[in-house]
């Protein structure tokens, strides 16, 4: 089942060191950066041992490879030319730490077992990360929500939770049939831990996102069976009844909302005119990746002042980003950083929308085509009140998308 240019303890090497990725990620931190570095190292060896040539790094370049490969030059030119340089070349390093395992997943050669393997690891990872944040709140702790142990703030955390339900309600939509009795309990104890976790989270968008996407994927999913659509509107319906009922973290929350000056979006208002400054000042290549944390209300004053507008620094909340992720590219990239992520979005969006899986199509193309838009959704639209596609969570989507850009990619040439 391994890629025919792999020999056996060759795949089981590569393999296994992704594996312990997939598991690292929401649970380990340290060790993921060693696993990705080895993965990384393993993925190259293997290829290089059948000569340096497109066909031996998993065929011809493509569309996708010439945006990875500008996303990845427009992230090198725009942190050499950041504004305020400070952190920009460890976000720089998280950047090419996702779109590696983004291009290692496309051009890997894996077949359907591996594809099925990983994401049945990345399932069983996440929903034990999230058994020992939900038991982690019994113990003293001074933090709000919930946190995965390696993913942590739950800002963070709700992001990582909702891309991988959206993922999960799919692969259980698509085998279901064929699922025996106690897989069948399994995926549904895991849909249920995932929900406790995001009403544990008491996020807005959160919550709003995983029903909103399980609906979308529900009308979806009638091209299969209506079945799936029935038990998510159910589904949906008790969630939607016990935040009303229970949660009053994110009661709170609204409450607070209201009584502010600006109800939508509360404290956000005032961090996206922070970065609304920044990109002011530093239009082109921005104040550089990870810096958001330092602008402090002088800069922000000295930076109106120079535009000839006035600012009250009594407004000013610290932030170590804006809340956004289309701001936060302005205000860290400048404009070339907005249109690289654009460009990225749409891209991936346009992949998705163009091979809608059918009813008749494998439970596997589901699943795939379900993970990459699980987390487009939770990342393009979370993202509009946080800062997504960075760290734990962003490598979870890129590698998410690069699944189903190579399953794509395989059978195509199949």
């Amino acid at each position: 089942m391994h890629p025919r240019f792999l020999s056996p303890s060759a795949y089981l090497i590569e393999f296994s060191l992704l594996i312990g990725l997939a598991i690292a990620l929401p649970m380990f931190e340290g060790i993921k950066n060693i696993l990705w570095g080895l993965y990384g190292l393993a993925w190259y060896v293997n290829r290089f041992r059948h000569g340096v040539s497109w066909e031996a790094l998993g065929g011809r370049w493509d569309p996708w490879d010439t945006l990875i490969a500008v996303w990845l030059a427009g992230a090198v030119i725009g942190t050499a030319f950041a504004g305020m340089p400070d952190g920009e070349w460890r976000a720089c390093a998280d950047t090419v730490r996702m779109t590696s395992m983004l291009w290692f997943l496309k051009r890997s050669g894996y077949g359907d077992a591996e594809w099925l393997k990983l994401h049945v690891t990345l399932q069983s990872s996440v929903t034990i990360a999230a058994i020992w944040a939900l038991a982690a709140l019994g113990l003293p702790h001074r933090y709000e929500g919930i946190q995965l142990n390696s993913v942590g703030h739950v800002n963070q955390s709700v992001i990582y939770i909702v891309i991988c339900f959206g993922t999960l309600l799919g692969g259980v939509s698509a085998y279901w049939g064929p699922m025996r009795g106690w897989v069948r309990a399994l995926a549904v104890a895991e849909i249920v831990i995932l929900l406790a976790a995001l009403f544990a989270a008491g996020s807005r968008s959160g919550a709003a996102t995983a029903m909103v996407g399980a609906l979308a994927f529900g009308l979806l999913c009638l091209r299969r069976s209506a079945k799936p659509m029935i038990w998510i509107v159910i589904a949906i319906a008790a969630f939607g009844a016990l935040i009303a009922a229970f949660d009053t973290d994110m009661r709170r929350k609204q409450e607070s909302a209201k009584e502010s000056a600006y109800p939508l979006l509360n404290e956000r208002y005032p961090i996206w005119q922070e970065a609304l400054a920044a990109w002011h000042a530093y239009p082109v290549f921005g104040i550089g990746g990870d810096n958001f944390g330092r602008i402090d209300a002088d800069t922000v004053q000295r930076w109106e002042g120079a535009q000839g507008r006035a600012y009250d620094p009594r407004q000013f909340i610290g932030s170590t980003h804006a809340h956004n992720v289309y701001l936060n590219a302005l205000a860290e990239h400048g404009v070339i950083g907005l249109a690289l992520l654009g460009a990225l979005l749409i891209a991936w969006a346009w992949s998705l929308l163009r091979a809608i899986p059918r009813g008749t199509d494998p439970p596997l193309r589901w699943l795939n085509w379900s993970g990459a838009a699980s987390a487009l959704v939770a990342s393009a639209s979370i993202g509009l009140f946080n800062t997504t596609l960075h760290d734990e969570h962003g490598l979870l989507a890129f590698m998410l998308l690069g699944i189903w850009l190579g399953y794509s990619q395989r059978a195509r040439a199949r």
